[in-house]
């Protein structure tokens, strides 16, 4: 801005300034005084800035008496009514409006966001493709104004539509590409979001919520380095944003990085203090590094903090039972399927702590359960095929896996856990045929076999076969 344009700008708020002290006097002074049109839209501008609906709507109710025929005054009027949300009376004064003007664009705008805020779709999206094919000048704005509403109302196919057009007419517009890359990533156009999110950072390379939200994406993507890259812009624009921090501590988690995951979960107890979940997520890094007694004392916190925490009541039932400390186990574990009794990982360590402690009927139902819950877990089909296993029950672990098989199709360790029991169970031939599909599929999983029968590896047709395959 030249010196000029400064002052000129200076200038003209000392006299808008000036416009609303005289109309604020004539209103104490209860003395009816002229001002211009131009006059009393920066009037009812200055209170709608700062959000005095009711003295914007008094001011254009005098302008209005003073200017009956300008379509200015009512336009402001139909926009203050709107604000505050008198959707049937902005209605009735767009409806006269816009047969007067049907080819203007923002009688059109507004009238299209009085049918959306009826719930009027249909006829709110038909104003506004008027508004855009009648709008030339500012038409990127225009267009943005549109899309931004559509994303409110979380509407991402039609504001990416509206959006993509603001986009097409100025590329350069910092708001029409933040939202036109949060709509894309919304709809799960990764490569498009990251695209114009790169964009919107060349023109604001400071934005630290740009940088957080390509996080999220990297993220989603497994693209691990560049998620926590692109948290580091973020914290290093802010070094406060709560949730990079929080994001980055979970992205080191994923990747197993527990003792740097830590050092950024104790950051955000910074904001949060209080925080129920973070302290799940310490206590899982904990148990990750084998640090049971800290795990445990986490866990701890978490449900002090929050006794409806399901996760915390079954982080600490797991340690329990890792320590083999198997009778209190039950209790933590019980408490959290009594708050939720719809997660698999739940009734699976349920099941192993009753079947440690030799209570049959009741692992047994845990383990259904659990494969219930997730049918195309092959976890969960393995735990229970193991249980009978345990039991000598050797064909009912067989069937197990063989339903197993037609939940969870081409799935090597279940391939690989059947050949064991089928040989077992001498039924050779057919743990030939089944070790030659797990192979096929995944020599290199062969290892599992022989950590679950250590016996298998002297079988001459086993190694033979592992010899053909490699």
């Amino acid at each position: 801005m030249s010196m000029w344009e400064g002052a000129r700008e200076n200038s003209e708020s000392k006299e808008f300034a000036g416009i609303v002290k005289r109309y604020k006097k004539m209103l104490s002074d209860e003395q009816m005084g002229f001002f211009d049109v131009s006059d009393f839209e920066h009037i009812v501008d200055h209170y709608i800035d700062k959000n005095q609906l009711t003295n914007a709507l008094q001011a254009c109710e005098i302008a209005i008496s003073q200017h009956p025929y300008s379509l200015i005054v009512k336009i402001k009027k139909a926009q203050v009514l709107i604000g505050q949300l008198k959707t049937d009376k902005a209605l009735h004064l767009l409806r006269m409006l816009v047969e007067i003007e049907s080819t203007n664009p923002e009688v059109l705008l507004m009238l299209g966001n009085c049918y959306s805020l009826q719930g009027d779709e249909q006829n709110a999206y038909d104003c506004y493709r008027k508004a855009e094919r009648f709008s030339f000048d500012d038409r990127d704005d225009l267009l943005y104004n549109i899309g931004a509403g559509y994303v409110q109302s979380t509407d991402y196919i039609k504001a990416s539509y509206f959006l993509e057009k603001a986009y097409q007419e100025n590329p350069k517009n910092d708001s029409v590409l933040y939202d036109l890359a949060f709509c894309y990533d919304k709809l799960g156009e990764d490569d498009k979001s990251i695209r114009i999110y790169n964009e919107y950072l060349d023109l604001d390379p400071f934005a630290e919520s740009a940088w957080y939200n390509l996080g999220i994406i990297y993220t989603r993507l497994e693209q691990y380095d560049k998620a926590l890259e692109a948290y580091d812009y973020a914290l290093a624009i802010d070094e406060n944003y709560a949730s990079a921090l929080f994001n980055k501590a979970n992205t080191l988690s994923t990747i197993e990085r527990y003792s740097e995951a830590l050092i950024y979960y104790f950051d955000y107890l910074r904001f949060d203090k209080n925080s129920s979940d973070a302290r799940v997520y310490i206590a899982e890094c904990y148990f990750q590094l084998e640090d049971y007694s800290k795990s445990y004392q986490y866990y701890k916190q978490a449900i002090q903090l929050d006794s409806g925490n399901a996760d915390g009541w079954y982080g600490a039932g797991v340690v329990l039972m890792v320590e083999e400390n198997l009778t209190e186990s039950l209790v933590f574990l019980k408490k959290a399927i009594k708050l939720d009794d719809s997660c698999a990982d739940f009734w699976s360590a349920f099941g192993k702590v009753n079947a440690a402690l030799d209570n049959y009927e009741e692992a047994l139902i845990a383990f259904r359960r659990s494969v219930e819950i997730e049918e195309s877990n092959p976890d969960f089909w393995i735990a229970l095929a193991d249980f009978f296993f345990h039991y000598d029950q050797v064909d009912l672990a067989i069937q197990t896996l063989f339903r197993a098989e037609k939940a969870v199709p081409d799935n090597a360790l279940l391939l690989y856990k059947l050949t064991g029991y089928l040989a077992e169970n001498n039924n050779v031939q057919l743990a030939k045929n089944y070790l030659r599909k797990a192979l096929s599929m995944n020599f290199q999983m062969h290892t599992e076999l022989f950590l679950d029968f250590p016996g298998l590896k002297s079988k001459r047709w086993i190694t033979t076969m592992l010899d053909k395959f490699q």
